[in-house]
């Protein structure tokens, strides 16, 4: 699967994760709201009641009212149960810890006695409304259908009685939220899917780039290996072909000394030559560290070294510090070797300058060129390495390249 299938179905899952979560989320605040706004309209309509109910019921004593104030209780609900504000109405009065429903507009309710809550008791005293579920008891049998609410409010009657005016008013808690829903999920989700879409761009980019940076890697630890693996080959064909010959013709003057005294100096030449080579040897195994003072004198001992020579350019070099120095030191013996090892260059040059807080190293060859923007070839890794140790430092590195042009590489990092 390539890079970009890749990232697309990642894209999309996680797209759908979060319109997913987005509309639970919806969803649950939603069914919340409708439910707290189904209360409120119950306290409402049960204050509406309360005004064409109970004020008239609060002028006579309920305990002695009679078929009359039943017939004026039916008369004055009717329009709220005839639009559907009500679907019930009960009065109770309070007889000590118990309460005794005395007018309905369902008869067969009247009569009907209960213990309240003390808690709940309290509250309608105080003038509270008291907005309750529905439960499904025997108490409620005349009651259960949709979903509905029974609203409590107190009042005393003309005798100075405590009474409970219940109202119960259909809600459609269920309804609302599903239209709620049908008015905020839809732009929810293209609001989701245009922001999905808008970054879609930069996901695969950045999925992309992620590709190289692991593929880079990968060709820079083969780089290593590979690297290590040719310099101790190089290592063992220099001490083999240069070191080894003049020790072991050394040796045998050494050996041929006593009847021939002239080998003895030629003997003593050998193994000086011998000792030259191997410390040449050493110190391109572990050069020395360098400062900023030594720079210049490094990167021409870097551009002699090797065909062809490079030319070396050296500006202004105020304000470099000693690591930043080493860094360009490293940085440009490995683009030096690319430039001999694939460019086919006729001529390179080296150019050092440091300007403002910037240190820049340039590197450019008249060879084959290449196209930066393509993906290096397997063992081509330098310069992803050189470009790493680069960012890795703070600066950067920019290439200018194209077939049959030659290249030019420009690093720069901070000076100090």
């Amino acid at each position: 699967m390539t890079i970009v299938r890749r990232t697309l179905l990642r894209h999309a899952l996680a797209t759908l994760a979060a319109v997913l979560l987005v509309c639970a989320l919806v969803v649950t605040g939603v069914w919340w709201l409708a439910h707290d706004e189904a209360e409120r309209r119950a306290e409402q309509v049960s204050h509406r009641v309360a005004a064409a109910v109970v004020v008239p019921l609060a002028d006579r004593d309920l305990a002695a009212a009679g078929p009359e104030a039943r017939r004026q209780l039916l008369e004055d609900v009717a329009p709220f149960r005839h639009v559907g504000m009500v679907s019930r109405v009960k009065i109770w009065l309070v007889e000590g810890p118990s309460a005794r429903v005395v007018f309905s507009d369902e008869p067969k309710v009247e009569g009907l006695t209960r213990r309240f809550d003390p808690d709940l008791a309290a509250r309608l005293d105080g003038g509270a409304a008291v907005v309750l579920g529905v439960p499904a008891d025997d108490e409620h049998r005349y009651e259960q259908g949709p979903s509905q609410r029974e609203v409590f409010l107190g009042f005393t009657d003309a005798a100075g009685r405590p009474a409970r005016l219940e109202v119960y008013v259909p809600v459609d808690v269920t309804g609302a939220t599903i239209r709620a829903l049908g008015l905020l999920v839809p732009p929810v989700i293209a609001g989701l899917l245009a922001v999905a879409l808008a970054v879609l761009p930069l996901s695969v980019a950045l999925a992309r780039r992620r590709d190289r940076e692991r593929a880079e890697r990968r060709d820079a630890a083969l780089y290593g290996l590979a690297a290590g693996e040719l310099a101790r080959r190089d290592l063992a064909r220099r001490l083999h072909d240069d070191v080894l010959p003049g020790l072991a013709s050394a040796g045998m003057m050494l050996d041929l000394a006593p009847a021939r005294p002239e080998l003895l100096s030629r003997a003593r030449e050998s193994v000086g030559d011998g000792m030259t080579r191997i410390r040449s040897v050493l110190d391109e195994l572990l050069p020395d560290e360098i400062d900023a003072a030594g720079l210049p004198a490094a990167l021409r001992a870097l551009a002699a070294t090797g065909e062809p020579v490079a030319v070396v350019e050296i500006g202004a070099t105020g304000g470099l510090g000693d690591r930043p120095a080493v860094l360009l030191h490293r940085m440009a013996g490995e683009l030096l070797r690319n430039a001999r090892a694939h460019a086919s260059a006729g001529r390179i040059t080296v150019q050092l300058a440091v300007a403002g807080d910037l240190a820049r190293l340039t590197v450019s060859d008249d060879g084959t060129g290449f196209r930066p923007d393509a993906r290096p070839a397997p063992g081509h890794v330098g310069l992803p390495l050189v470009r790493r140790a680069a960012e890795d430092a703070g600066g950067r590195v920019s290439v200018r390249s194209s077939p049959g042009a030659g290249t030019e590489v420009v690093v720069e990092v901070p000076a100090a």
